[in-house]
């Protein structure tokens, strides 16, 4: 994880405040962004993301090495790269059937690729790595037990994969790093453990 112990979160909805909340209970400091403007987010993220501090979404990579990306796929258009440039960029998005994707969100997933491999393509400037998608909001704010429920990361950059595993270990999962992208398209909806539990053994196979 990056060596200021602060990340940036683009999202504030379940799945972003609740990797907000987990994070914030392991000491991590977090900055919070969302199409609303930090006054607007003021009283909801006193009920549900109470530490983070609020920004505005073009200031989200300020001062910070790693980013979680938790938007709706079908808001991306709203994302401008630049505001992730040099950074690690995590991709905790999830693509659902219903859901209308930007047109070259669908160009790329027509072309065969995953969809963290399309945001890789969509933010060239950023290390994209998927992690954290396959998670839910009620299991990050579960007690952790002895036994850490596992986590996939995955990377085409093994620098920022083991920086996103560091994350993913101190928010209290074990962390099953892949050593490609493509690998993440085999924790999203639909997959066997997507919201389901499994140990690092288990991850591990789901993953090649």
């Amino acid at each position: 994880m990056s060596s200021n112990n602060r990340i940036g979160i683009l999202g504030a909805g379940r799945a972003g405040t609740a990797i907000a909340r987990a994070a914030a209970r392991a000491g991590v400091d977090v900055q919070i962004a969302s199409t609303r403007s930090p006054s607007q987010m003021r009283y909801h993220l006193l009920q549900y993301a109470p530490h983070a501090e609020a920004v505005y979404a073009p200031q989200i990579g300020t001062g910070v090495e790693l980013v979680v990306l938790a938007v709706p796929q079908e808001d991306l258009d709203d994302v401008d790269p630049e505001w992730f440039n040099t950074r690690i960029l995590v991709d905790a998005t999830n693509r659902w059937e219903e859901e209308p994707l930007p047109e070259w969100f669908t160009a790329g997933l027509r072309s065969g690729l995953s969809s963290s491999e399309v945001i890789a393509q969509q933010f060239p400037n950023a290390q994209v790595v998927k992690a954290l998608n396959h998670i839910s909001h009620w299991a990050m704010d579960a007690p952790r037990s002895d036994d850490a429920r596992a986590a996939a990361v995955s990377s085409d950059s093994p620098e920022a994969a083991q920086e996103v595993a560091e994350l993913v270990r101190v928010l209290g999962f074990q962390p099953v790093v892949a050593d490609s992208l493509s690998a993440g398209q085999h924790t999203e909806p639909g997959t066997t453990y997507f919201n389901v539990a499994a140990t690092s053994e288990q991850l591990s196979q789901q993953l090649i």
